[in-house]
């Protein structure tokens, strides 16, 4: 086992993540955005299409309230190395407790913005002494349940199919949108807001450039890409109940994406879990409430 090394951008707002060469070998890339000197520290789990710049808007309101957060890439997700397993619960032990670790960190909260609200959950289950409270942000309930996924919208369950049973059609489906987004980037932001409500369209239009670019580094392996839609409806390896810590549910009602009925019911199945509504908003409530997410989730610390 090789020891852990890592190099360092010079500022959050640089164009490169830092990395950290993880014991198996691999590589992790990370994001830092907020107050790199503070002591409360949130750990982002990006969402689905995403990379960890998709909590990239957040980084002013962080440095204001002396907040600290890391957002790494998952695995075969931007300059982070695709693993032999896939599975939530695996890449907590390979990815987040190494990372943790090299940086010194012994308490955090955690989030994570749509497919990545059941990573949050996951780092909450596997490292509960770590972590101080969780927030899912327009989350899923567990997919491997037919009747909920029978309810995921449309784009996402036809994908979600391809990249478990055909995935060469799904790489040939991100190796698609990959070219679009590289060549004309403000088609391809239009093209992804057209399946969502009017709020959520709005972020997009005003944060073109933000969107399309966490997108795009989610798509630079197209196996990656493929790797996280299988895990997105594979079996979470725990269930909601044996989550330990307080976790915040926040579900926009106008969410055309995320059924907002699912954050009701993980809500009432977490044993400490709070929903907080946000009528008439949609699935892009992980920027436009991310200062009343983030409020909540270190109010403790």
């Amino acid at each position: 086992m090789t020891e852990a090394t890592t190099t360092h951008r010079s500022s959050p707002a640089d164009d490169a993540p830092d990395t950290l060469v993880l014991p198996d070998g691999r590589t992790l890339a990370w994001w830092e955005f907020g107050d790199p000197a503070a002591d409360t520290v949130v750990l982002n789990c990006h969402g689905g299409l995403m990379d960890g710049r998709d909590v990239a808007l957040a980084d002013e309101v962080a440095r204001e309230r002396g907040i600290r957060i890391l957002s790494p890439d998952r695995p075969g997700v931007g300059g982070t190395s695709r693993t032999g397993h896939a599975g939530m619960l695996p890449w907590v032990h390979s990815d987040v407790r190494p990372l943790l670790d090299h940086l010194g960190i012994t308490r955090c909260a955690v989030m994570g913005w749509s497919e990545g609200g059941q990573y949050a959950l996951a780092v909450a289950h596997e490292l509960p002494a770590h972590v101080t409270r969780a927030a899912v942000i327009a989350g899923a309930l567990p997919l491997d349940d037919p009747q909920n996924r029978a309810h995921l919208n449309r784009p996402d369950r036809r994908l979600a199919a391809l990249s478990e049973h055909a995935p060469t059609l799904a790489h040939a489906y991100f190796a698609a949108a990959r070219r679009m987004g590289r060549r004309v980037p403000e088609r391809f932001a239009a093209a992804s807001a057209r399946v969502l409500d009017a709020t959520d369209q709005e972020v997009i239009r005003t944060h073109e450039q933000w969107f399309v670019t966490s997108a795009l580094g989610a798509m630079d392996d197209l196996g990656g890409a493929t790797d996280e839609y299988r895990v997105f409806v594979a079996s979470w390896g725990f269930a909601p109940e044996e989550v330990a810590v307080p976790v915040d549910v926040h579900q926009g009602s106008a969410d055309q994406l995320i059924e907002p009925a699912w954050a009701e019911e993980l809500a009432a199945r977490l044993p400490q879990g709070r929903l907080i509504r946000w009528p008439g908003e949609g699935h892009f409530i992980a920027v436009t409430r991310r200062p009343e997410i983030l409020g909540r989730l270190v109010a403790d610390a």
